[in-house]
């Protein structure tokens, strides 16, 4: 296993570093990829979708922190194309276990929160339409949101809206109450922003082939790399993480035996 900071060379929109799409771009135009499973959205309501070239692959940057099915198309993707990858959170990776995939590629996750829940807070907490945001994140404890303040015909201005975490990590998933992974640890290769500075992703190479790839992408000046990443803070979350071992076997235990409760 090995980490990395990386920031894509591409002119191309993306999250952080843009290392997740200039993978996968790369890999579908090498023929490493035939097919690859991904997320779209309509007003930041996430859908799955599978891209077969780059132009279809770029219509789904950015991070949405709501459910997508992803898995769903898996079992169509795998009998229709010979080598499928999987874009995923934690769980889509371990659920895509299952099926025969070529590359998995996880995406660091601490928590995920139903569409109707997400619009909401956007809207109570800072008095703004879902429809309005051009970007969201998860970083540093808070959950970040930007949109576009126009003021004139030709220049705009970035806004940026921020809550603490705690705020609204109650309002979760209920099954990312009880997930042990923050890294995608099943995966080929996980990508995040914990670690890195800002722009940059920070890239856990977990098998020899993922490695080979993104040599041959560093060859290419399509991406640039470095090895300052704080990787205790990326061990830090995962802790966290782990920790819901704990109250997944109390779950258990309270399943069983109840009247021990």
């Amino acid at each position: 296993m090995k980490y990395l900071s990386a920031k894509s060379k591409l002119n191309i929109d993306a999250q952080d570093g843009g290392f997740t799409t200039t993978f996968l771009c790369y890999c579908l135009e090498s023929e490493i990829l035939d097919a690859v499973v991904v997320v779209k959205d309509k007003n930041w309501k996430p859908f799955p979708y599978i891209a077969t070239n780059t132009v279809e692959l770029l219509k789904s940057p950015k991070s949405k922190y709501s459910i997508s099915p992803n898995n769903k198309l898996l079992e169509y993707a795998t009998e229709n194309y010979d080598k499928v990858g999987l874009v995923g959170l934690p769980c889509h990776i371990l659920g895509g276990l299952q099926y025969s995939l070529e590359l998995k590629v996880g995406l660091f996750c601490t928590k995920n929160f139903s569409y109707d829940v997400l619009k909401n807070i956007i809207k109570e907490k800072f008095n703004i339409s879902i429809d309005e945001v051009i970007k969201m994140n998860i970083s540093k404890g808070k959950f970040i949101i930007e949109t576009l303040k126009r003021n004139n015909l030709i220049y705009s201005e970035k806004v940026i809206y921020e809550i603490p975490i705690k705020e609204i990590e109650k309002l979760c998933n209920l099954g990312c109450r009880l997930c042990t992974d923050f890294s995608a640890k099943y995966a080929d290769v996980s990508v995040g922003s914990v670690g890195s500075k800002e722009g940059w992703n920070t890239v856990i190479i977990r098998n020899k082939k993922v490695e080979n790839i993104i040599n041959e992408m560093i060859e290419r000046d399509l991406i640039e790399v470095n090895e300052t990443v704080d990787i205790n803070m990326v061990k830090k979350l995962e802790n966290i993480k782990m920790k819901n071992e704990e109250l997944n076997k109390c779950s258990a235990y309270f399943a069983v035996c109840p009247s021990f409760f």
